[in-house]
C-alpha cells in the first residue's frame, strides 16, 4: 500500500510539472459533484459525497469534499467484563458477543485529481487527504449479567472480568486512493464513475464504489 500511495504521488507531481501551463488558465473553470454508492464492509455501508474543485493546470484539479458514511466492521468474539448494580452495590460480571461495529461518519477531504484523456469517456485519478469525524455503535448478542459470579468489588469477580471495555476514539485520519471516469454529456455536465479505497487510522479499511454526477 505505501508502494501505491508513492506511485500516484509520484505521478500528480510528475504530471503537473510535465505539461506547459498558462498560468491565467489556473483556477479558471469550478466544478461541483454529488456522489453516492456503497462502502465495501460486511455488510455494505452507504455514502454521500459533495465535491466542489478547481483547475489547477489542464489535467490537475484540487478538490474540496465532505460527506457521510456508513462502515461496518465486523468482530466475532466474547467480551468479558462487569456493570455496576446501584440497586444492589454491588459488581456483576458481564459478557457478551461483540458482533459488530457501525460506525456513522462524516469525511472531510482535500486532494488532487489528475484525468490522463479528455475525451467522452475521460479517467482520471484520485488522491485525497483528510479527517473523519465519526460515532460508533457496538451491535452485540448472548448477553450473559452475573454468569460468572457477583461481588461487591471489582477484585472478588474472576479475573477474567476485571477489565473495563470501552471504545473511546470518535476520529481518524483518511487517505483515500482512486481510479475514475467522467461520462461528458456536454461541456457542463458530467456522469462520474470511481473506485475508492480508502485507509482509516482508528477504524477499518474500505473500498467505495461511486456514482454521481459533475456540473
Amino acid at each position: 500500500m505505501k508502494k501505491i500511495i508513492i506511485l500516484l504521488v509520484l505521478l500528480f507531481t510528475t504530471s503537473s510539472f510535465s505539461q506547459n501551463v498558462n498560468k491565467d488558465n489556473s483556477f479558471s473553470n469550478f466544478k461541483f459533484g454529488f456522489l453516492g454508492g456503497l462502502n465495501f464492509s460486511n455488510p455494505s455501508g452507504s455514502a454521500l459525497f459533495v465535491e466542489s474543485g478547481t483547475n489547477l493546470s489542464p489535467s490537475l484539479n484540487v478538490i474540496f469534499s465532505f460527506g457521510y458514511s456508513l462502515i461496518y466492521k465486523h468482530e466475532g468474539y466474547e467480551v468479558k467484563t462487569y456493570q455496576y448494580s446501584a440497586y444492589f452495590r454491588q459488581y456483576d460480571s458481564y459478557s457478551f458477543i461483540f458482533d459488530r461495529i457501525k460506525y456513522s461518519i462524516i469525511p472531510i477531504s482535500l486532494g488532487l485529481e489528475y484525468t490522463f484523456i479528455h475525451n467522452k469517456f475521460s479517467p482520471y485519478s484520485i488522491l485525497e487527504v483528510g479527517y473523519n469525524i465519526y460515532n460508533h455503535e457496538e451491535e452485540i448478542s448472548n448477553i450473559k449479567v452475573g454468569y460468572a459470579g457477583s461481588a461487591s468489588t471489582i477484585y472478588g469477580l474472576p479475573t477474567d472480568y476485571q477489565n473495563q471495555f470501552s471504545i473511546t476514539k470518535n476520529s481518524s485520519y483518511r487517505i483515500a486512493l482512486g481510479l475514475g471516469t467522467y461520462y461528458n454529456i456536454s461541456s457542463s455536465f458530467s456522469l462520474d464513475l470511481r473506485f475508492v479505497y480508502q485507509i482509516n487510522s482508528s477504524m477499518v479499511n474500505s473500498g467505495q464504489i461511486l456514482l454521481g454526477i459533475k456540473i
